[in-house]
């Protein structure tokens, strides 16, 4: 725990309770999305917090980031578990936190990122993509934020499955070892 003077972070966003007299409507409408948070030793805790601090916050960290935020004079290690967007405009309408307090393991979906991608199109062949992102369980403080992935040297036909990702050893991938995440091949 830490106090209100240690709040100035770019890992941090400012947070508050939800006045129960306040619908998500109306938060939305003054600039404030409305979040779940859950966790901890107390039951789910309605929140909000700035939807320009949130939406630079995710910018800068993506859509699973472990960050921290500011609530009251507290502050809690937390992981964005699910976004919610508006359809049309993609704005984000909500979210969903997890606190990650305690020495517990987490489980939480991170992107795959492919690098080399240009190399294979230098060569005119195509990469097609099946995962964006791989579910992973581990203790917050080792989790990355994304899993890299060479490709560049890839050949039509070529395929990268869930077990040839590389992790940490501290770090379990959920999803099956036999699942495709890209493969290269030509094109038509």
């Amino acid at each position: 725990m830490r106090g209100k003077g240690d709040w100035v972070n770019d890992r941090v966003l400012k947070v508050f309770s939800r006045e129960q007299d306040k619908s998500t409507k109306q938060l939305r409408r003054h600039g404030f999305v409305p979040i779940n948070f859950y966790g901890g030793n107390a039951s789910l805790r309605q929140l909000a917090a700035s939807k320009k601090e949130l939406n630079s916050l995710i910018h800068r960290l993506g859509e699973s980031a472990i960050f921290e935020i500011a609530m009251e004079e507290d502050i809690r290690t937390v992981v964005l578990k699910e976004v919610q967007r508006d359809p049309v405009t993609r704005d984000i309408i909500h979210i969903d936190l997890q606190d990650l307090e305690g020495n517990k393991k987490v489980s939480m979906n991170v992107p795959i990122r492919l690098v080399g991608a240009d190399k294979l199109e230098g060569k005119g062949w195509v990469l097609q993509r099946q995962a964006e992102t791989v579910t992973i369980e581990g203790f917050a403080h080792l989790l990355p934020s994304h899993i890299d992935v060479y490709i560049g040297d890839m050949k039509p036909g070529d395929a990268i499955r869930v077990r040839d990702l590389k992790v940490d050893g501290d770090i379990a991938i959920q999803d099956p070892p036999d699942k495709v995440v890209a493969v290269v091949l030509m094109p038509e």
